[in-house]
């Protein structure tokens, strides 16, 4: 009986041991350091909302604070009312409406290049809708 109360002592000092040793050799190799995520969003309703909620508890789950900036160009549907709705309950989170009279890849690209001189590492998401017309669309990608 001794020899198997030992065991499970060993076992699971040893599992402790792992558990506490193995992120700090493999955590570097896959840590994605951003902390900002900036949205790019057009008629999105039914995925932005899911990827703002999941990224703050990503965050969160880390204890590390994370910003969102959703730029909205011209939606119709209910997307601006979600992200209204979400600025409320998230306080690191900026939305920004282009006006659909600019060219908005161009304000986009302006705004990006204006981020990039502060010291956050950025992750772009475009949700945009994409054109249903034979042509590939040209979108700008970060």
């Amino acid at each position: 009986m001794e020899q198997w109360v030992l065991w499970s002592a060993a076992l699971c000092f040893a599992v402790v041991f792992l558990v506490k040793t193995i992120p700090h050799f493999y955590g570097n190799a896959y840590h994605n350091k951003a902390v900002h995520l900036v949205i790019i969003t057009e008629n999105s309703q039914q995925a932005v909302e899911w990827m703002i909620r999941s990224y703050h508890g990503w965050k969160g789950a880390k204890g590390k604070p994370g910003k969102v900036t959703c730029i909205d160009t011209g939606s119709t549907d209910d997307t601006k009312a979600i992200l209204e709705r979400l600025k409320h309950r998230f306080p690191h989170l900026e939305v920004l409406h282009i006006d659909t009279e600019q060219h908005t890849d161009d304000a986009i690209a302006n705004w990006l290049k204006g981020q990039e001189q502060g010291k956050e590492k950025l992750v772009v998401l475009d949700l945009r809708e994409m054109e249903t017309t034979g042509e590939k669309s040209k979108r700008f990608l970060a």
